[in-house]
């Protein structure tokens, strides 16, 4: 990636100024967007260290690295949407409701999810993701 690129998270931000000092460890996102947008950059890049690092509690349950690397090398990330970001009142859990597209072997798929992130010990974690629900019309 090009210093001058645009950043995959869809930021519009070039690479250099968006998610690379996240992923480097020069910085710690500031707020659970941007740790939603960092972590989708990490498994486009294959940085599963940078996924490891950034998530806690439920999240880490059953987690494997190998299995995380494997899937993030087979596809190929076509964008990332976001839709919608909550905040508590007290500043410490957010979600992230997200759509992230893939070509998984010519099936196009997505990955769409409500990502509770927390702050814990003053930075943003991936706590647990749901899937949403369709609304009954």
């Amino acid at each position: 990636m090009t210093h001058s690129q645009a950043c995959f998270c869809g930021s519009g931000v070039a690479y250099v100024a968006c998610c690379q000092p996240l992923l480097t460890g020069k910085q710690w996102p500031t707020t659970a967007e941007a740790l939603m947008r960092s972590r989708y950059t990490a498994y486009r890049l294959v940085d599963i260290h940078y996924i490891q690092k950034t998530m806690a509690g439920p999240a880490l349950n059953g987690f494997s690295k190998n299995q995380a690397k494997r899937w993030a090398q087979r596809v190929k990330w076509q964008g990332l949407t976001l839709v919608a970001t909550t905040l508590n009142e007290a500043g410490t859990q957010a979600t992230v409701e997200f759509i992230a597209r893939f070509d998984d072997q010519g099936t196009l798929k997505q990955i769409h999810e409500r990502s509770i992130f927390i702050k814990q010990n003053q930075r943003w974690v991936y706590w647990d993701g749901e899937t949403p629900q369709p609304s009954a019309e």
